[in-house]
């Protein structure tokens, strides 16, 4: 049965190779958007080695918000365009609602396609503007937890121009980096070190983050020796902690009681060339996948890997990055 509140797809596109050019225009302005597209040559991997002819069914038929039928001459010739489409229409077929969309290139008839159905006429219409008109049928999309493709408040923390590709795949990386070493940790292992980071003084980067064992331990709930064990555990992963004796500020005015404590330093690195900024990367990470939280919300949106909140299109939030 079609999965509508979860479908692997939020559209699925079915064209004949010699559309391609316009097509993939239109999947990769798509996939920027957020949306997670079926199209032929993002599913390589995927697709070696299965039976064919019943993934794609299952594909067209149960595993996508929409299908989007790029008719031409071209389309009514092939096999497989013909396999996707009953797919599609079978779909459409039990459910009576709207799945199949078609776009014409041309008036070719279609067989089994009803006159009837609505269409777009993409003719004289450029990819980019039916990408928008697919994102509209969409519809806003609810965040899904994970790392996103595109992240665009993290590179607008970071101060990294749009037309800077190469330094913004190298943040995304960083980035991706440690959300995977977050990914192999315990949950209270990844709330200690997202903890850190969170409520952390920011003011030794790019070097580290450094905060009091007294008032990460009070921030997160953990005792003073389960934070130490937990931020210990993390060293395999390129998490360094080290703990320093705090140095209390004296006034000759005003004898304050202090009580004895220590002061955590923590640093994130990764292998290759460049700067050594990976511990800024992941401050910044931490303090995007949180922001618009609550503080202790926040370090349990980490806690949780949802890192959608890096992408503001796939989000629905404002494409004004915060200052």
């Amino acid at each position: 049965m079609p999965d509508t509140e979860n479908p692997w797809y939020d559209v699925a596109l079915s064209f004949a190779s010699e559309d391609r050019d316009y097509v993939q225009v239109v999947a990769q302005t798509l996939r920027d958007s957020g949306l997670q597209v079926f199209y032929d040559d993002y599913e390589q991997v995927a697709l070696w080695g299965k039976d064919l002819y019943s993934h794609l069914d299952k594909i067209y038929r149960e595993k996508s918000k929409y299908c989007v039928l790029f008719i031409s001459q071209h389309y009514a010739r092939k096999v497989w365009t013909s396999h996707e489409r009953r797919s599609a229409q079978a779909r459409a077929m039990e459910e009576q609602k709207e799945y199949v969309l078609p776009a014409r290139f041309d008036d070719t008839p279609i067989d089994g396609l009803p006159s009837t159905i609505g269409y777009l006429d993409i003719s004289s219409m450029t990819p980019g503007e039916l990408a928008r008109r697919i994102m509209d049928k969409v519809g806003p999309r609810r965040p899904k937890p994970g790392f996103p493709r595109a992240v665009d408040r993290l590179w607008g923390k970071l101060g990294i121009e749009e037309g800077d590709t190469q330094e913004r795949e190298r943040a995304r990386d960083i980035a991706h980096r440690f959300y995977d070493a977050l990914r192999r940790m315990t949950v209270d292992e990844r709330r200690a070190v997202a903890g850190v980071l969170a409520f952390g003084c920011p003011g030794e980067l790019p070097e580290g983050v450094h905060i009091s064992l007294d008032l990460i331990s009070r921030m997160i709930d953990q005792e003073k020796s389960e934070v130490l064990r937990n931020l210990a555990a993390v060293r395999s992963l390129n998490v360094r902690v080290r703990v320093r004796e705090d140095q209390s500020h004296t006034d000759d005015n005003y004898e304050e009681l202090i009580a004895d404590d220590k002061d955590l330093f923590l640093r994130f690195w990764c292998p290759g060339p460049g700067p050594e900024d990976f511990t800024e990367i992941a401050y910044y990470a931490v303090a995007c996948a949180a922001s618009h939280f609550c503080a202790d919300h926040g370090i349990e949106v980490v806690a949780r890997l949802d890192f959608s909140r890096l992408d503001t299109r796939s989000t629905g939030l404002a494409a004004e990055l915060e200052e």
